[in-house]
C-alpha cells in the first residue's frame, strides 16, 4: 500500500447504514456541495442498496438532520471541510474522506473491509459553493 493510504475498517457492529456521496455514478469530490447520496445497508460483509436520496439543504445543521433522519452511521466521500466533519462526528456520524471510484464498487469494498482511502483535510476551497457549510 502507498504511504498515506489507509484501510478503512467497517464499524464494529454486524449491521450498519452508510451513505456514499455521489456525482453521477462516481463518489462526490466534496461533501459540502453534494446533494445526491446512495444509502446502503451492510449486513456482515454483504451490502444492500436501500435507496438513492437527495438533500437540497446544504447548511451544516440540515446535513446533520438529513443523515440522522436516514439512520446513517458512516458517510463515504472524496473530501469535506473540517467544520462539517467535526459537527457530524460529534453527533456520532463517521466521515471517511479520501474515497474515490464508482459508488457501487466503493460500497462493496467498504462492506468487505477492503476500502482504501486517504484522509486529507479539505484544501480545495474553489470546490465549495461558498455557503459556509463546509468550512
Amino acid at each position: 500500500m502507498e504511504p498515506g493510504l489507509i484501510n478503512v475498517p467497517v464499524s464494529g457492529r454486524d449491521e450498519e447504514r452508510f451513505a456514499v456521496a455521489q456525482e453521477g455514478e462516481m463518489v462526490a469530490t466534496h461533501l459540502g456541495s453534494c446533494i445526491d447520496f446512495t444509502i446502503f445497508e451492510r449486513r456482515g460483509s454483504e451490502v444492500v442498496i436501500k435507496e438513492e436520496v437527495q438533500n437540497m439543504m446544504l447548511a451544516t445543521g440540515f446535513v446533520l438532520l438529513f443523515f440522522r433522519r436516514h439512520g446513517i452511521e458512516t458517510v463515504l466521500v472524496g473530501n469535506s471541510g473540517e467544520g462539517l466533519c467535526t459537527v457530524l462526528e460529534k453527533n456520532g456520524i463517521r466521515v471517511v474522506r479520501g474515497v474515490e471510484g464508482a459508488v457501487q464498487d466503493v460500497a462493496r469494498e467498504y462492506a468487505a473491509g477492503r476500502l482504501i482511502a486517504m484522509d486529507l483535510p479539505c484544501t480545495v476551497h474553489d470546490a465549495c459553493s461558498g455557503c459556509g457549510a463546509c468550512h
